[in-house]
């Protein structure tokens, strides 16, 4: 055999070999349904799907703390509506004991337990608990966010968890308010507000003074209610808007991760059946070209 015979030998052996490769692979493809079955099958998409895995995990992680969020802020939302509603009863209550020439000694009395009645709902409704965590007592470690007689024991900072990218660390969201921004601070919070009017009305002769001053304070502690309510309700629409959004990411990256992982079977499978009567008519072209060596007996 001479030299030249050689070198086209060697080529189409080589032509052969990487044909059957591309039959193998394909083969391999169908068989799993997936384009990727190890990383030299297409080294640049293993890397992109690596780094759509990653984009994948963290927004996993964004959707978890979103509906964290909405959750919490749920609880919240429902507190703040009962303390607005039982404010504003008190406030109803109120200005019928102003109105003194309709009063007796007993029906003064009678709105004092009311409003007695109010506070210890009041605080019950402050110390409201979600996942064993205060929900209005800020970040501070204790399950009740004000004592007994009305004191605050958290702080004024907010629980927050990240939903998004963003500046920093990403976006957050507060999952609820410092009790402080719902109940008022100090002397002046609800509690104390309405404790001191109700023991003026257990006298059965409050002063027109001091029922006057107790709806001027309700009045701030209704606005200070109100204005809590706004923000908890702005992160729930935020969260819930970040948890739709985040759905809409992921099941793009998904669906950009099936397109470079995923085989297309029907295209795969036409593929074959080319790629397998090429290598077979190359084969029987390469036992033609080359009758003394070895490839005419290669079936």
């Amino acid at each position: 055999m001479s030299m030249s015979d050689l070198a086209l030998s060697q080529t189409l052996s080589n032509q052969l070999s990487n044909k059957m490769t591309e039959v193998q692979t394909l083969q391999t493809q169908i068989a799993s349904g997936q384009a990727l079955n190890q990383p030299s099958d297409n080294p640049a998409a293993v890397t992109q799907v690596l780094a759509l895995s990653s984009q994948a995990s963290q927004i996993t992680s964004w959707q978890a703390n979103a509906e964290t969020a909405s959750s919490w802020l749920g609880t919240a939302n429902g507190v703040a509506n009962s303390v607005i509603e039982t404010m504003s009863s008190a406030n109803t209550l109120l200005l019928q004991a102003s109105n003194q020439g309709a009063q007796t000694p007993g029906g003064y009395e009678a709105i004092g337990r009311q409003l007695q009645g109010m506070v210890t709902n009041l605080l019950q409704l402050a110390n409201t608990q979600y996942d064993g965590h205060a929900l209005f007592a800020g970040t501070a470690a204790t399950t009740t966010a004000f004592d007994a007689s009305g004191n605050y024991l958290g702080n004024n900072d907010t629980r927050t968890v990240i939903i998004g990218a963003g500046p920093g660390s990403g976006q957050s969201v507060g999952l609820s308010v410092p009790g402080t921004a719902m109940f008022g601070s100090g002397a002046s919070n609800v509690f104390a507000t309405l404790t001191t009017v109700a023991n003026e009305l257990l006298t059965g002769s409050p002063t027109s003074g001091a029922i006057s001053s107790a709806l001027t304070a309700l009045s701030g502690n209704f606005a200070s209610a109100q204005q809590a309510s706004v923000e908890l309700g702005n992160a729930s629409q935020q969260s819930s808007m970040a948890g739709a959004s985040l759905t809409t990411q992921l099941s793009n990256v998904q669906a950009n991760s099936a397109n470079l992982k995923d085989v297309n079977l029907a295209q795969a499978t036409t593929q074959l059946q080319l790629d397998t009567t090429s290598y077979q008519a190359a084969l029987w072209a390469a036992s033609q070209a080359i009758p003394e060596t070895l490839m005419k007996f290669v079936p």
